[in-house]
């Protein structure tokens, strides 16, 4: 029996090649969508589960809540309250801190730029990755000890067999000896490790440990039992008061308000950058983007069952045959469910396929490492075939198998199903235009805010600026100066400069306040040498620049230099500290908070949103300095030569001034362009996901709009005989079947509406979200529409009456 069902059942469908072409393509673009959003999925979701006891480790997340400032959070924190956390809270198996610092590392020949991860010696009781050689146990149990991943082993040594190995980190004095070779790590996993080390001593002195105000890393626990959470969480609530290290009540108050300490699970740690606005992937785009796959399959599966009742009045004769030739309905229902499960397979295959072409431009696009495992991918495909071909078969068989012999071979006319039927049809095209309509408005929106980023004026001039990070050596401060006087000699540059301002660097907070007033204002500041704004392009809005030549602006250390030293705000900064224009700033003295010096307001510049686009633009001072300092970067402004070539002029002359620091630089633009790539990536998905959807629901009204105009071969023989004409008969078909696709735009305007609102509010700065992205998704759909259905509706139409009354429907 099943053989002879498998027989019909393949003879039904090559029979009928456009009909299962057309449902093949459909459920083949369907299916590859689907399984694509979920290999994400999958991917954003197993973040981190390869980490062994995921779900017993917790970073210290810091929380601020200042009176009059918006609430804030942070995954890095500082070290101060590291002693403590162990002997106040004995659930706590292990505390670690760890440190991540791009470093100099020198092994053998080869001398280069790494991250490199400065932890405690109980490492591994908190993250206890597995060791392709070496022991744990004693691996980081005392300084000169570095462990390193298999990638470094090979780059640094050419094989993984690296044990006893020896590696200069940071310039330091002695060599640290290879003790571990750490086991491959999933690319899916938030704490990278190429190089673990012991905190040197000499960093212990460094702010962060003794400064509840400067956040540098991140401070892990292991808690096995789970039960002790809530007391943990209720006794970091006000923790800073506790243990306030070298700070005063009223600074941790300034700075904390009523936050203090939380607890962050690993597992939640890889969306958490993109619920405090510091970028990422958030869950809520994840989420999207596993619903547009379960969408783009609804929409095959509702083509499938659209076309399949739409055709059953065709079958109608074959069903009625049949049933007087002796076959029972379960027969019939069990083929008509053989054809969906075989459709639906032969879909999974070519969708499979098409999936693992897809995944390479994917991957591009989304910043993902997805690959295809099989089993996952197999279990969904079984899963598919399964669930979509009783979905997608279960109802067209039950009408297709419903029709009475008699009725059907009595009629002149094949039954067209009726309104009820005919309505239904409809309302699943809408909904499938619905969908993909949807789609293509939140990617052209999310378009449109990712050119508005590229393109937003930042307060710099990017093109034509190299940013060099390399500088920021600790063993280079004092040979800062030398360094960028030799840079400066470099054919192509007009200015070398120095700060510890520039793209996605502003580490320094303090609180700021005018001389005189009482109120606090939290400012970014830092410290510019000669040339700084005219490297960066900045625009001057009230008052002047530094001028070496007013003693008071380039002093070598300016928090030394005593009272009246310059100071440049930008446009935010003086509107914090209450000034109602840029002029009524300049000449105004300032100074920090518990400090007794005082600075001279000599000039307000246009605001400079030095981080992404997401997060607030934060007000920036800047001191001029002549010395060294810290936390630097250099800044190159250069013309007459492409990017790539001046970077290989300071690259050499870089290594002439500086052999033993690798050279590491990067223009402004590729800096900033991190700011919109992502949203980009995902603007592309979301248009293949639209463009999918769209081809799949002309798909199904290309299959009804056939059906339909067969069927209405004569009335339209009767209109032209009554007289209409054949621009008459044309727009009526149209019109009739564009109906569902302008019905669709009312459903997706507002469901696009409101999803683009929620994602554009994630931005601080951010386009308007105008009617021109609706009406032109709308105005497309439509043309495309009209493009898939005119050539049959134009057949049709032009057809003389007396061959269309002729013919039967």
């Amino acid at each position: 029996m099943f053989a002879e069902t498998f027989r019909a059942t393949w003879r039904t469908l090559t029979a009928q090649k456009r009909y299962t072409l057309l449902n093949l393509a459909g459920l083949a673009l369907g299916i590859a969508v689907f399984l694509t959003m979920a290999l994400i999925v999958r991917y954003e979701n197993s973040y981190d589960a390869s980490v062994p006891n995921v779900s017993h480790l917790y970073a210290v997340d810091e929380a601020f809540r200042p009176a009059g400032h918006a609430p804030a959070d942070s995954d890095f924190i500082s070290f101060v309250p590291f002693p403590f956390l162990k002997q106040d809270f004995p659930e706590i198996s292990a505390v670690i801190r760890i440190m991540q610092e791009t470093l100099v590392v020198r092994g053998g020949a080869l001398l280069a730029q790494e991250k490199v991860t400065m932890t405690d010696p109980e490492f591994f009781s908190v993250f206890a990755l597995p060791l392709l050689a070496g022991d744990r146990a004693t691996a980081l149990d005392g300084p000169g000890k570095v462990v390193i991943s298999a990638d470094m082993a090979r780059k640094y040594f050419g094989t993984e067999q690296a044990l006893g190995k020896r590696l200069r980190i940071d310039n330091g004095q002695t060599d640290a000896i290879v003790t571990g070779i750490l086991v491959p790590q999933p690319p899916n996993q938030t704490m990278d490790f190429d190089f673990i080390e012991i905190i040197p001593t000499g960093w212990l002195s460094k702010p962060a440990f003794t400064n509840w105000g400067s956040l540098w890393g991140t401070i892990w626990a292991r808690i096995d039992d789970p039960r002790a959470i809530p007391r943990i969480r209720a006794g970091l609530a006000h923790y800073p008061d506790t243990h306030p290290g070298n700070w005063t009540k009223d600074m941790l108050q300034d700075m904390f308000g009523t936050g203090g300490l939380d607890l962050l699970p690993l597992k939640d740690f890889h969306f958490h950058a993109a619920d405090i606005g510091e970028g990422g992937n958030s869950r809520a785009l994840i989420r999207i983007l596993g619903l547009i796959g379960l969408a783009a399959l609804a929409t095959a599966i509702i083509n499938y069952v659209n076309l399949a009742t739409a055709r059953s009045a065709l079958r109608a004769r074959e069903v009625a045959v049949r049933k007087v030739l002796g076959a029972t309905r379960p027969r019939l229902i069990a083929q008509f469910m053989t054809e969906a499960y075989l459709m639906v397979m032969l879909a999974a295959i070519l969708g499979t396929a098409l999936t693992e072409l897809a995944l390479h431009w994917v991957n591009l696009w989304g910043g993902w490492t997805l690959s295809m495992d099989w089993g996952f991918v197999l279990s969904i495909d079984a899963l598919v075939v399964l669930g979509a071909g009783t979905l997608a078969g279960f109802y067209p068989a039950l009408v297709i198998s419903g029709f009475r012999p008699a009725a059907v071979l009595a009629a002149s006319k094949t039954p067209a199903g009726g309104r009820i039927e005919s309505g239904l049809r409809s309302l699943l095209v809408v909904l499938q235009f619905s969908f993909a309509m949807t789609l293509a408005i939140c990617s052209l929106v999310m378009g449109l805010q990712a050119r508005h980023v590229r393109t937003l004026d930042r307060g710099m001039t990017q093109d034509g600026l190299i940013v060099i990070p390399a500088l920021d050596d600790a063993s280079l401060l004092s040979r800062q100066r030398d360094i960028m006087t030799r840079l400066a000699q470099v054919p192509g540059v007009r200015i070398a400069t120095r700060s510890d301002i520039y793209p996605y660097n502003a580490v320094n907070n303090e609180d700021w306040l005018l001389v005189g007033h009482p109120e606090k204002h939290s400012m970014n500041w830092g410290r510019a040498t000669e040339g700084y704004f005219d490297a960066i392009g900045a625009h001057l809005l009230a008052g002047r620049f530094f001028d070496p030549h007013h003693g008071q602006d380039y002093p070598a250390n300016p928090f030394t230099a005593g009272n009246g030293t310059s100071v440049i705000l930008t446009r935010l900064a003086a509107e914090r500290f209450g000034f109602t224009s840029p002029q009524t700033a300049i000449g105004k003295d300032i100074q920090e908070s518990g400090a007794p010096q005082t600075y001279h307001v000599i000039g307000v510049i246009d605001d400079i949103r030095i981080h992404s686009a997401n997060a607030p633009m934060k007000p920036l001072l800047f001191t001029g300095a002549s010395g060294s300092f810290p936390y630097i970067g250099g800044l190159i402004r250069y013309n007459g030569a492409s990017a790539q070539i001046e970077m290989e002029r300071l690259a050499k002359a870089w290594v002439e001034i500086a052999p033993d620091v690798a050279f590491s630089a990067r223009t402004a633009s590729d800096l900033f362009a991190e700011d919109y790539r992502a949203d980009e990536s995902h603007g592309a998905l979301f248009s293949i996901g639209s463009t999918v959807a769209i081809a799949i629901a002309c798909l199904g009204l290309y299959g009804l709009s056939a059906f339909n105009v067969s069927r209405r071969r004569q009335e339209i023989g009767i209109r032209k005989v009554l007289g209409a004409g054949t621009r008459d008969v044309l727009w009526l078909l149209l019109t009739q079947f564009l109906r569902p696709v302008a019905f669709a735009s009312l459903i997706a305007w507002p469901a696009s509406w409101g999803l683009m609102r929620i994602w554009l509010s994630t931005f601080d700065d951010r386009i308007s979200l105008t009617p021109l992205p609706f009406l032109a998704v709308t105005a497309a759909a439509i043309f495309i529409a009209v493009l898939t259905i005119i050539t049959q509706t134009r057949r049709i139409a032009t057809l003389p009456p007396a061959t269309a009354l002729r013919q039967n429907g």
